[in-house]
């Protein structure tokens, strides 16, 4: 198969994991805490520990899901009943994340290339599942007038995971320019809808031979196992 392998994907899966990594590699990322389920949540509890950690607004949402699943922005304690409601069904372990407010960038990294970064401007302001997913709720800007720390950045998460072959890197970047990793996609979207084939248009990579680079960059990553393998017999 193309792409990161077992593990990368796993730990890039595991967003508290991956978080883990983040910060032992240096990466910013959200403060957050974490919820697990079969311990039935004080509400004024959990309140209490977002309110002296970070504050509302916060992000909750299931540790393992993709594609914004079971994602709520909590704007109040109003509101947080009933995010733990829909992120519970999803997952048995919930992180709640300070939300950074600013700008939604992505990073597409293909092999050891940063592609042009990509901004995403959800009509409402939050990049949820609809906004993802439905036609003319998002604008996508690419390539985007950003600084290239941020696609640095990009690939360190993508190598602090040990991923491979392709991804992308999603971030919120602040008002002061501060670029904070929410999570890495190890297999990314490859719709019309999708940033990876846009950051590679962007940088004059069309599909058809987007999906050869992966592919080729699968089989070099097999030969070379295989040869390391021979090398020890």
């Amino acid at each position: 198969y193309t792409g990161s392998g077992v593990l990368a994907s796993a730990l890039a899966m595991n967003k508290l994991k991956a978080k883990m990594i983040f910060q032992a590699a240096g990466i910013p990322t959200p403060d957050y805490l974490v919820l697990e389920s079969r311990w039935l949540p004080d509400l004024t509890a959990v309140d209490s520990q977002i309110k002296s950690k970070f504050g509302y607004p916060a992000i909750v949402k299931p540790v393992c899901q993709g594609s914004s699943v079971g994602l709520s922005l909590v704007k109040s304690s109003d509101g947080l009943h009933r995010a733990l409601e829909i992120g519970f069904q999803y997952d048995n372990n919930l992180l709640i994340e300070k939300f950074i407010p600013g700008r939604e960038i992505t990073v597409a990294i293909l092999g050891d290339q940063i592609l042009p970064l990509a901004e995403c401007v959800p009509e409402s302001g939050f990049y949820d599942y609809e906004h993802k997913y439905t036609d003319g709720k998002t604008l996508y800007y690419c390539p985007a007038d950003l600084a290239k720390q941020i696609g640095e950045l990009g690939l360190k998460a993508f190598k602090a995971l040990n991923c491979a072959g392709f991804a992308r890197i999603d971030f919120r970047l602040t008002e002061e320019g501060k670029a904070y990793c929410l999570e890495v996609n190890t297999l990314p979207g490859m719709t019309e809808h999708s940033l990876v084939p846009k950051a590679a248009r962007a940088a004059g990579i069309e599909f058809p031979e987007l999906v050869e680079k992966i592919c080729r960059l699968a089989l070099d990553d097999f030969k070379y196992r295989a040869e390391i393998k021979q090398e020890i017999k």
